[in-house]
């Protein structure tokens, strides 16, 4: 008569201990490139953000501007040509500049606008025309082994109204 068999042979558990290691191996895998998806969705949502509102604080005050009061250097010598436009709106002066990786609006005070600014330019296009500017924004931001994501944005002609 046959006794009732307990417990796994030694080939048995070898292949379950290779199998679920097989599963493991592939759940890591899977879970390492969701978390890279996730950071960089997750730059990209940042960056556009930054840069929609950046965009848009510069482009209302600009267009109600003072066209002789616009004046496009830079905040110092450690940061991009033409990095900072200031200018004159209804009796107030409006500053937007680059220093370091973050975009400053002083209107009343100085406030941060970005964070994660790569480079800002304000230049006066090819044309006969001072009233109008291009502006031109690009944002960077870390993703994961040291990549990072980064996004253009530009307004080709932002024309000054005053």
């Amino acid at each position: 008569m046959y006794k009732k068999r307990k417990g796994l042979t030694l080939v048995e558990l070898m292949i379950n201990i290779v199998s679920v290691s097989i599963i493991a191996m592939a759940l890591t895998s899977l879970f390492l490139k969701f978390i890279q998806f996730w950071q960089l969705s997750s730059a990209k949502t940042d960056i556009q953000r930054d840069g929609r509102t950046s965009i848009s604080a510069i482009n209302k005050n600009l267009r109600q501007a003072e066209a002789t009061s616009v004046v496009i250097d830079r905040y110092d010598s450690n940061q991009p040509p033409y990095s900072r436009i200031s200018f004159t709106k209804n009796d107030v002066s409006y500053v937007y500049y680059q220093k370091d990786q973050t975009l400053y609006e002083v209107i009343n005070s100085t406030r941060a606008l970005a964070k994660s600014l790569r480079c800002i330019s304000f230049v006066y296009p090819q044309t006969s025309d001072e009233t109008i500017i291009n502006i031109s924004l690009t944002f960077e931001k870390r993703t994961y082994n040291e990549y990072t994501k980064a996004l253009q944005l530009s307004i080709a002609k932002v024309r000054i109204m005053n």
